[in-house]
């Protein structure tokens, strides 16, 4: 199942890095053409536009798989367990409804927009739109992996490869916590050594 889910992800995050680079190279084009030959071309920032688009949304979709979208835990810590419970299982299916509203009326909509085109560019607006349906396809598909593993944790029955990836990101985390308070320590040294020079001097 991992397997499957890596692939999925790698697929869309190289999607995702090669239209940033296609993005990047319109831009210093635009740039070049507009400071250099003082020519803009009507095209650019339309392309730029439609870029971005797609960049963000699946980016956000992919958010999903990591668990990394904000969100306020206040209630976790107010809540009994219990209702903590409920309304991690209750996220996982408004995830799926609204993955599943994207997909549906994303289609409508490009379907809608199919006869008029972008300006600048002679390209269907239903291509700008179709962001909406790729995310969401983008979107269930990361969420079905987490609700997988939500309910194979109720059963504890977590597939070996993703408890050996979750042992190395805590491990990983721990490193990270480790390294930041030495740095922290080395910080307040080099703050307690600078004030005991300046008051050595003003003595």
């Amino acid at each position: 199942m991992k397997k499957f889910y890596d692939t999925v992800y790698w697929l869309f995050m190289s999607f995702c890095k090669v239209v940033f680079m296609i993005s990047i190279c319109i831009t210093s084009y635009v740039v070049f053409c507009r400071y250099i030959l003082h020519k803009t071309p009507r095209w650019g920032e339309q392309s730029i536009l439609l870029c971005m688009v797609y960049m963000a949304l699946i980016s956000a979709s992919l958010a999903v798989r990591t668990d990394t979208h904000l969100r306020v835990m206040l209630v976790d810590f107010i809540l009994p367990k219990p209702e903590v419970e409920f309304l991690k299982m209750l996220s996982q299916f408004m995830i799926f409804g609204f993955s599943t509203f994207m997909i549906i009326y994303g289609f409508k909509f490009c379907a809608l927009m199919a006869k008029s085109t972008l300006s600048g560019i002679p390209v269907p607006q239903s291509v700008l739109y179709g962001a909406v349906p790729m995310a969401g396809v983008c979107m269930l598909l990361m969420q079905s992996e987490r609700f997988f593993l939500f309910i194979l944790k109720k059963q504890n029955k977590i597939p070996q490869a993703y408890l050996d990836l979750w042992a190395q990101q805590e491990a990983e985390r721990k490193a990270e916590e480790e390294r930041n308070a030495c740095a922290l320590e080395n910080a307040r040294k080099i703050r307690e050594s600078a004030a005991r020079e300046e008051a050595k001097n003003h003595a």
